[in-house]
């Protein structure tokens, strides 16, 4: 089914795969949980760019601190808190958590970078939210 599929859909596939994988994986503590994801995306994000560009990427010695900045501190401090809490946390929220997240990468590139909105991101936006409330109202009525 993937073969036929395009790029951009078996991507999505394998993401939402590996994604449910990491969440689904209780024996693995929060700790090991960031670093098997940080150093699987680090080899796929190392072979991509290999078969991209073979590995010709010029970084300046200034350019490191932030670069280890962001992947180390940020990203990882960042999925350990995420990981370690997904144990002691009901799915729902987990999954809510998870719908939010690109919603607040939008947001705050309007905030921060004062991006513009386009319309189709203003949609998605209202969709997310629309959902969450929908998932929040009706799980509340199921109990």
């Amino acid at each position: 089914m993937l073969r036929n599929a395009s790029p951009i859909l078996r991507y999505a596939g394998l993401s939402a795969i590996a994604y449910a994988v990491m969440v689904l994986a209780k024996e693995i503590s929060g700790t090991e949980n960031a670093a098997i994801q940080l150093l699987c995306t680090a080899v796929v994000v190392t072979l991509f760019v290999d078969c991209r560009q073979e590995l010709s990427m010029e970084i300046a010695a200034g350019d490191w601190p932030p670069i280890l900045l962001l992947g180390l501190v940020n990203t990882g401090v960042g999925c350990y808190c995420y990981f370690s809490s997904i144990g002691s946390l009901p799915a729902q929220t987990v999954a809510i958590c998870g719908y939010l997240e690109p919603l607040s990468a939008v947001l705050l590139s309007v905030l921060i970078l004062h991006e513009t909105m386009v319309p189709l991101q203003i949609l998605g936006a209202v969709l997310i939210i629309g959902g969450v409330v929908f998932g929040e109202c009706y799980s509340s009525g199921r109990q």
